[in-house]
């Protein structure tokens, strides 16, 4: 499994990017241009993210894909952290924290 952004993290987002993702176990991958196609594309418009949905879905080779600023044009099941639009940054900050709790469910944080 793994989270493809088009924009680099910038601080103070970066650490905790890094972070996250290392407890979640999902690496992060910044590339410059966008792939043709990923498991899974967030966009505000798209079927909105629950941690059940998350876990029914996802899949040891799932591919995640936050576009960058202009949006993106890559085939996948379009899915949404909500009817907002948030930064890059914070876009995988909450998939990264989504993602830990659907691949651990009965991890006592999740009790919080």
């Amino acid at each position: 499994m793994k989270i493809i952004c088009q924009s680099k993290a910038k601080e103070p987002y970066a650490s905790v990017i890094s972070e996250l993702s290392k407890r979640a176990r999902v690496p992060i991958e910044f590339v410059k241009s966008e792939p043709e196609s990923a498991d899974f594309v967030l966009d505000q418009f798209g079927e909105e993210i629950t941690v059940e949905l998350l876990h029914s879905l996802i899949k040891p080779n799932s591919v995640f894909l936050v576009g960058g600023p202009d949006g993106t044009n890559t085939k996948g099941r379009k899915l949404s952290l909500g009817s907002f639009t948030l930064n890059h940054q914070i876009a995988i900050i909450v998939l990264l924290e989504l993602l830990f709790r659907a691949k651990n469910p009965n991890h006592p944080y999740n009790k919080h």
